[in-house]
């Protein structure tokens, strides 16, 4: 069976990389940093705590974690305007902001070029009949999940398999909402946490003695060749 795909489009989401990370080692999956939880996602995971501090991202959770297959169809295929999906309530209208704009650390207000462009495609490029259907299909591997709004700090200590990709220590990173770490506080509590702990960062960072990973092509690349230097730390602690 094919990996499950996105449930939304996000700025630096893992679904590409993740198959360089390899499968969870650990029964329960955390991710302090959610955002669209495309490590738990490519690899399955049923057992998966995500977290995040943007209320925005925690809410579409919610949404998709906790919504009918009755609350999915029932959304519009399309959109003329933006006040047509503006005026959905608040779960549907986040996850039609992902998807009417590509590659955003927010969910988008307006219906981008990318989205007219596409909007009669018959894929998952942008909202539409064939985004839903996914939706739906994959619903049922997301019920055991569960989604809190709280900061890293304050996320509980369990034997997991940790999967941390905060924003990039750089202007990349700074891109996002809730951009301000404290990286050296960070690194201290990666390293103590109970279990396998993975940490995602760009080429450049040292606060952590990362190593090389893999290259992404960016959405740029694609016409430039552009590329993302991928490095990862890892950790294994016996239970």
């Amino acid at each position: 069976m094919s990996a499950p795909r996105p449930f939304f489009s996000y700025y630096g989401a893992k679904w590409a990389s993740a198959r360089h990370y390899g499968a969870p080692r650990r029964d329960l999956v955390v991710e302090p940093f959610a955002g669209s939880a495309c490590y738990s996602t490519r690899w399955g995971a049923r057992n998966v705590r995500l977290y995040d501090v943007s209320p925005d991202i925690c809410d579409l959770w919610d949404f998709l974690i906790h919504s009918s297959e009755r609350d999915i169809s029932v959304i519009p295929d399309a959109f003329e305007s933006a006040d047509e999906f503006l005026s959905l309530p608040r779960g549907p209208r986040l996850l039609c902001g992902f998807w009417v704009a590509k590659g955003r650390a927010e969910p988008s207000g307006v219906l981008s070029p990318w989205y007219f462009q596409y909007r009669n495609a018959q894929d998952c490029r942008v909202w539409g009949p064939s985004v839903k259907a996914r939706i739906i299909a994959q619903k049922p591997a997301i019920s055991g999940w569960s989604i809190d709004c709280l900061p890293w700090d304050r996320v509980p200590l369990v034997e997991a398999h940790w999967h941390i990709d905060p924003p990039y220590s750089n202007a990349a990173g700074a891109r996002y909402p809730h951009s301000d770490i404290d990286f050296a506080a960070l690194a201290d509590w990666c390293r103590n946490l109970p279990g396998h702990v993975d940490v995602c960062e760009n080429e450049g960072a040292d606060w952590l003695p990362f190593r090389a990973s893999h290259e992404i092509v960016t959405s740029r690349g694609r016409r430039t060749g552009a590329v993302s230097r991928e490095v990862l730390w890892s950790r294994e602690c016996a239970a």
